[in-house]
Parts: C-alpha cells; structure tokens; sequence
C-alpha cells in the first residue's frame, strides 16, 4: 500500500487501470492480513480496518464513474432532450436518487451537463 493518504481526490486523479491495480493489491493485502490475525500474529491490528476502508473509498469512486458515463451515454444518445432527474432515475434504473443528483451536480460542475428549465437538465453543447 503507498504511504500517501489515499483520499478520494486523489482515487478520482488515478486512471481505472490505477485503480483496478490498487483494489486487486489491497485485497490480497487485505486476505493476508486476516490470515495472520486468525493465527493471531497480526504485527498492526489498525491496518485491516485502515485497508478496508481504502477499498470502500476505491469501490465508491469505480460506481461513480460508472454512473457519470451512464448518464453521459443515455444524454448522448437522446440529444436535444431534457430530463428530470426523477425520468434520468426511471430511464437508467437507478433507485438511488441522491446519489444521481449527486452525480448530475458533479457533471455541472465539469461543465458536461446543463440545467435547462427549471428542474430539467441536458447535455452541455
């Protein structure tokens, strides 16, 4: 494992190959260390729960992304279009609305997505 902290900042800068490389190291890490803890010679006790907690940050970042080019792929498709975020939910079957409002804010911020109306949102020209 670095010896950075490994934040989201700095998860979201990797590139998911990165990622995908840091989640399989960390959970072999993470297998080990629960193997020497059921022989009961675990040197850091801390670490598992500081390992699994990075893998959590990992996942949470890899289904972001996913979401954010889920939404970028169905507003391509439907160009010209505007969409609630409630017909976004329905559209893409995502039951988990905050975090699709989350995503969609995240996407204005990049400038990727427009509001058009007043709670209708597009892609960015």
């Amino acid at each position: 494992m670095p010896k950075q902290k490994l934040n989201a900042d700095v998860i979201r800068s990797m590139s998911a190959e990165e990622r995908e490389k840091l989640l399989a190291q960390l959970r072999s890490e993470l297998l080990k260390l629960r193997s020497q803890k059921e022989r009961g010679v675990v040197e850091n006790p801390g670490k598992i729960r500081q390992i699994r907690r990075t893998i959590a940050r990992i996942l949470t970042v890899m289904n972001e992304e996913d979401l954010k080019n889920k939404i970028l792929t169905f507003l391509q498709q439907n160009k010209g279009k505007a969409f609630t975020i409630e017909e976004l939910a329905k559209k893409l079957g995502e039951r988990r609305l905050s975090f699709l409002r989350h995503m969609v804010w995240r996407l204005m911020l990049e400038g990727k997505v427009k509001k058009v109306g007043v709670r209708k949102i597009a892609l960015a020209e």
